[in-house]
């Protein structure tokens, strides 16, 4: 077991019994645990000096890592690369897939930010913003077996699996540091917090701190927390109950929309998998969970439609909140499969509220993660992995920064920080968490956070004014749309 669950009495007790579970019930947690001694496959090493070679020079020297492409954006050089993987880390001799990475290079002395991504790379060169408050670079790491970092044929979906991502980063960060000997931070929205979290708890060394936004937290296949938050907490209750009407209205109407699933067919969708009577349902369904990730901070409340509004004003505002056709179809299940796979066996997934539409509803409790693809896959969900990061966050982790907004649903399940330790969750009001959140905070919290983050970085914060808060806020809302188109 991991030393560091058993500085305190209370990270004893966790650790203790998490330890006792994973004895008794083995599995992929176990499987990191062993690697922590095992190490993973070795990093490449250069066999010349090249510390004075531009940053290209270097970069090419590395056995395994092929540049796409190198453009200027942004004030960095932006290179586009592959980066050979194991499929199983603790096979390294065994099979291989190229993990696609990019660089935002600003200079080998300044800081660098490690952007773990839950699920497919953002292609441009769109900074964090602890990369932009630290004036840093920026190595951001597509996740395995998402986008174009998969390897040729069919899945091993059994290397899916949480401790083997944080090996990937891990390996990232042992063959860059040598080039870049500034602090490393390490950051993630979404599934790409949890990504962050759960590398460092893994591979504690490779970064000195950890700032994510809106981790992604569950427990069990359906966590009832976000539903019950969704239904009583987040935004105004005036808002709540439109979405709520809105739901129903368009549940009572079904025959009214289900016709309108049709013109997706004109657009190259299919509804094999799930049909698209369920495909409606499901959409309807996860909605209100939706529309507070990304809407809540935008003041659209104001324009939701009527309830009484025509078929196609309903189904319009469904359509849009919860993109069916990216979500549901046949073509984006199979696109998604990994990020279902994960949940089913590890992850978990949000509970969407259905208590209150139960009468209307006729496939109740099928939105799992286990109901959707791979299919013939064997699936089974365990609890320690994430329960030992909990664990982690809650009672061990150092130089730790969670940020969340009380407009996301993820607000409900946060993890938790213990300040002693120089670790911290905010959660920012009538925000949803996103980049950008730092830098808004009120005073005298803002100033004290980004006095720890400039501390731990080992550089200073710089606040950006006119054009460059313009940038900043057209970069978060950049990332907002592309986590939003995934």
């Amino acid at each position: 077991m991991r030393s560091g669950l058993k500085r305190n009495g209370a990270g004893l007790a966790v650790g203790g019994l998490l330890g006792a579970w994973l004895l008794a019930c083995g599995g992929s947690a176990t499987e990191g645990m062993s690697a922590l001694e095992q190490g993973t496959a070795p990093p490449t090493q250069v066999s010349v000096d090249l510390s004075s070679a531009d940053i290209r020079t270097r970069l090419e020297a590395i056995d395994g890592l092929v540049i796409l492409s190198e453009v200027e954006a942004n004030g960095f050089r932006f290179f586009t690369m592959d980066f050979e993987q194991p499929v199983d880390h603790l096979r390294p001799w065994g099979p291989r897939f190229p993990q696609r990475v990019t660089l935002m290079h600003r200079s080998v002395e300044a800081p660098m930010v490690l952007d773990t991504e839950g699920s497919t790379i953002y292609a441009e060169p769109v900074p964090a913003e602890p990369t932009d408050l630290i004036q840093g670079n920026q190595l951001t790491v597509e996740h395995r077996f998402f986008g174009s970092s998969r390897p040729a044929g069919a899945l091993d979906w059994r290397k899916l699996t949480v401790w083997q991502s944080a090996a990937d980063a891990h390996r990232l960060v042992e063959v860059f540091k040598p080039l870049y000997g500034g602090r490393w931070l390490s950051t993630g929205v979404f599934k790409g917090g949890t990504a962050a979290l759960a590398h460092r708890f893994f591979f504690p060394n490779d970064v000195h701190a950890t700032v994510t936004y809106a981790a992604h937290h569950n427990r069990g296949l359906h966590d009832a927390r976000h539903g019950r938050y969704v239904l009583t907490k987040v935004g105004d209750a005036a808002c709540r109950q439109q979405l709520a009407s809105l739901q129903y209205a368009a549940l009572t109407r079904r025959d009214e929309l289900l016709p309108l699933m049709n013109g997706y067919d004109a657009q190259g969708f299919t509804f094999g998998v799930l049909g698209k009577d369920r495909a409606l349902e499901f959409g309807i369904i996860e909605a209100p969970f939706v529309f507070w990730q990304f809407y809540g901070a935008a003041g659209t409340c104001d324009a939701l439609p009527s309830p009484e509004g025509s078929a196609e004003e309903l189904f319009g505002f469904f359509s849009y909140v919860s993109m069916m056709e990216f979500s549901f179809s046949d073509q984006a299940l199979e696109a998604s499969a990994p990020l279902y796979y994960q949940g089913a066996t590890q992850l978990g997934g949000p509970g969407y509220a259905e208590v209150h539409l139960l009468p209307l509803l006729r496939y109740a409790g099928e939105h799992i993660p286990t109901r959707f693809p791979p299919g013939g896959v064997r699936k089974t969900y365990e609890p320690w992995t994430l329960g030992l990061v909990e664990s982690w966050t809650r009672f061990e982790a150092k130089r730790v920064l969670l940020v969340y907004g009380d407009l996301s649903p993820w607000a409900a399940s946060a993890f938790s920080t213990t300040p002693g330790n120089d670790a911290y969750r905010v959660i920012a009001d009538d925000s949803i968490g996103f980049y950008g959140t730092l830098g808004s905070l009120p005073e005298p919290q803002r100033s004290f956070l980004l006095g720890r983050l400039s501390e731990w970085a080992d550089a200073p914060v710089q606040l950006p004014t006119g054009g460059a808060a313009l940038r900043l806020q057209g970069a978060s809302d950049a990332h907002l749309k592309a986590y939003r188109a995934r």
